[in-house]
Formats: C-alpha cells, structure tokens, sequence
C-alpha cells in the first residue's frame, strides 16, 4: 500500500475515516479553492480568511467532529488569523455561486473517482446516464439576527435545487436561493443539461419549457405529470403489461412548441400505472411523461422512475448523519454554504461507498449503515488528526487518480462489515388505538402492574 507506516493502526481499527480524510484532501486543497474563488466571486474579496479556512471549519461540522461552527474555529483560530465575529461576518456574505462551484467541482472529480474504482451502480435505464433533480427547502434556524426577533414564525434561510447522478451516487450541481419562497421550477434554469442524459423528476417539475430545454438539448426525461398540465393524446391508450405494483398502458402525446421564428412538434409518451393499492394520499394512479425513445420498454421507464427516491433519501441522509442544517446559522447565506459543504462531504462518503462496493461487493454496499459509516468518520477524526496532522497527509495530492483509486480500494477492503452493516428488523405491528386521558404516566408503576398480571 502506498501510505507511510504510521498511517497502518488507523487503517486496520479506522479505515472510514481515514479514507474519508484522504478523499477531502484529494478533491480539494488550497489551490483549488483559490482559483475556485477567482472564477465565481463577482464583488467578494479574500483577506485574512479565504475560502480554505470556510470550507475546513464548515466541513469539520458537517462531518461530525465538531458540533458547532465556534467549536470547529477555535481550534484554527491561529491559522485563521481572525475574530471569530469576523469568520461569521465573512460566512454570511459568501456568495451562492462559489458554494455552487465547490458542490459542483467536487461532484466532478468524486465521480471520475468512483469510475476509476470500477464502482458504478447499474444506470437504471441502460445506455441513457440518468440524473435525479429535486428541491429541499431548509428547515427554521434560530432568531438570532435582529429583524427576527420580532416574530415567533420560523425563519427559512434559503431553497436549493440539487441533480444528483444515479451511476455514481454524487451530487453533481446544486442551484441555490436565498428566498425559501422562490418556486422551485423559477430555479430550473440554472441547471445544465448535456446532451443524451437522462432526468427523473417529481411532477414539481411538469413544466413544458423544462421539458423543451431538455428535448433541444439532445436530452431525454421521465417526469411524473402535473394535473395543471393540459395532454392531447393522439391515440387510445396501449397495454404495456404490469408490474409489481399495477397494470402499465401508453399513449402518444402531442406537443407544440411556438415561437416567433418557427413552430416544432414533439410527441412524447404518456405512460401511465394503474397501482393495485392506492398511495397514502389515496391516488389511484401514477403518470408519467416521457421522451425516451421507443425501443425502450415502458415497464423500464416505470422501473427508472421508482428510483427517483434515491434523492429524497439523500437529503434524509444530509440532515440526519451530515449536519446539513445547522440552527445557530441564521443569514441565508452561511446557511446555504453550509448546506453546500454536507453535499460535498456526501460526495467524499460517496466515493468511500465506491470503494466499499469494490472491495466488497454489490450487496455489502447496498447494506451499509449510514448511521455506522458517519459515526466511524466522525469519532475517529479528531482523535486522528491529533495523531496525524495535517502537514502528514499532504502525500495524498501526489496520487494519480488511478493510484488514488487502488489506495482506496485496499484501504476500504480493511472495513468491518460487522458494524457498518444494517441492522434488519420484522415488520412493525400496527399500534393500538388508546384514548388519551393522562399527559404522563409512571413507566416503573406500569412495569410493576404488568408484572402483577403476569403472575
């Protein structure tokens, strides 16, 4: 392995977080933050603290080795040179499109990592590379700026847009917006769409110029249809078999896009799943909208767009094990960049996930337990860095992405999959219907009359 020998007890007893560290360190450093920074500030500065000193404080939060952005300062206090009241200042001016740019490089090189690796999951839809698009609005922060203080209504700082690629599992761009009243569909312009990807999206997003921007571009999508959005099939529905979960029909659909220069017409298919049991909100069917050429199966689409969870679960994932909303955090903008920074911890977890399923197999890492994984990263860490500070990991910029590749394959193959796996319970019983008579009970006084009829 090339890693000096003192690194050898923290890979046998710790490889996730030492893995962990060392993809951080791989996809971002000094340098790139820098040139990150000339490229995306427009009216921003950096002085005393730089876009390095953001990112490390935010990520030692999101990472879980600090529990709170003045726990994560103190430590680089000397290195950062400046007051605490400054780096806060500093954090709430950082402007949306350099913590875009940090998500967005991040996800680029964590994903020619993982396709180094060999750690591809099976795209859904074979040959289309599909990516996932959703929104997530951030949860109320604390009334800590003083227009707040004169409301007890919960304070949103912000909205983001995220496409999350489903071969790698990265998130690859992320749109972001400081208003949480902005629709979600106003942001959708801001994404780039390359040529012969494919978009699963919520019927959120059941827009016909979404749709179009994606057709022009030589792009393909599978987007459940919105009730507002008017269909005029050209044919009578056409039975396309069943699945697991219902009966599956199509129709071909008729689309005019009118301009001043010309006018286009597209048919797309409209491929609908009549569910043998309704959802929670009762519907009866789920539609969806799709470009995809013919050959591809309508069973298929359906099958592609049941994968759209994976996002959803995603952001699950961000807020319960990667601190992705941090209350203390009030303006906007530091929130955003601090939501910016658990997508880019994600992505390093991401690739560690990679390593895992190589070294592994499939099923070991469809198993794994986020819980276990963040919970390794983050109490081993600060303990480590004490151990091995950072001046020793700095060999780790001199890999090729192929050497990095087989470094992190050997040190993932060290994991225990005895405490990262998932723990498997039974079906839940349903719970009885009690009338509700008391606030509070006596959990000793109860266990002593179970006890009591049990004899």
């Amino acid at each position: 392995m090339l890693l000096p020998e003192s690194f050898r007890p923290f890979v046998e007893e710790a490889p996730c977080a030492v893995a962990a560290r060392m993809v951080l360190m791989f996809l971002l450093n000094d340098e790139i933050l820098r040139t990150l920074w000339a490229k995306n500030a427009i009216t921003q500065y950096e002085q005393e603290i730089t876009l390095t000193n953001l990112v490390d404080v935010t990520l030692d939060v999101a990472c879980g080795s600090r529990r709170s952005i003045r726990a994560a300062y103190l430590p680089r206090k000397e290195e950062i040179a400046a007051s605490l009241t400054a780096f806060y200042g500093k954090l709430s001016r950082t402007e949306l499109g350099i913590s875009e740019a940090v998500v967005t490089y991040t996800g680029k090189q964590a994903g020619q990592l993982i396709r180094a690796m060999g750690g591809l999951q099976q795209e859904p839809v074979p040959g289309f590379p599909t990516y996932v698009v959703d929104g997530n609005a951030l949860t109320s922060t604390d009334h800590r700026l003083k227009p707040l203080r004169q409301t007890l209504a919960g304070a949103l700082p912000g909205k983001s847009l995220a496409v999350y690629e489903h071969a790698t599992g990265v998130v690859t761009q992320v749109v972001l917006c400081e208003d949480a009243y902005t629709q979600e569909r106003a942001m959708l312009s801001d994404l780039e769409i390359r040529p012969g990807t494919h978009w699963i999206a919520d019927r959120n997003f059941c827009v016909t110029g979404f749709f179009l921007r994606i057709q022009k571009a030589d792009a393909f999508f599978t987007i459940r249809h919105h009730l507002k959005m008017t269909l005029n099939p050209e044919e009578k529905a056409i039975s396309r078999g069943s699945c697991d979960t219902g009966k599956i029909s199509e129709q071909t659909i008729k689309v005019t896009d009118k301009t001043e220069e010309n006018e286009q017409v597209f048919f797309w298919r409209k491929i609908t799943l009549k569910l043998d049991v309704p959802t929670r909100d009762g519907e009866k069917q789920i539609v969806l909208i799709s470009n995809l050429p013919a050959e591809v199966h309508a069973k298929t689409i359906v099958a592609a767009y049941r994968q759209r969870w994976k996002i959803e679960q995603h952001f699950q994932r961000l807020t319960d094990w990667l601190h992705c909303e941090i209350p203390t955090l009030s303006h906007p903008r530091a929130a955003l960049f601090a939501f910016s920074m658990s997508l880019v911890a994600a992505n390093a977890l991401a690739v560690l996930i990679a390593a895992i399923r190589v070294a592994h197999g499939e099923e070991a890492a469809d198993n794994l337990s986020y819980m276990a994984l963040a919970d390794e990263v983050g109490g081993t860490y600060r303990g480590m860095m004490i151990a091995l500070p950072p001046r020793r990991w700095t060999f780790v910029r001199r890999y090729s992405t192929k050497q990095f590749a087989r470094v992190l394959w050997e040190i993932a193959s060290h994991a225990n999959l005895q405490i990262l796996t998932k723990t498997r319970r039974g079906p839940k019983k349903p719970r009885p219907k009690l009338p509700y008579t008391k606030k509070h009970v006596s959990t000793h006084r109860l266990l002593n009359e179970a006890r009591e009829k049990a004899c």
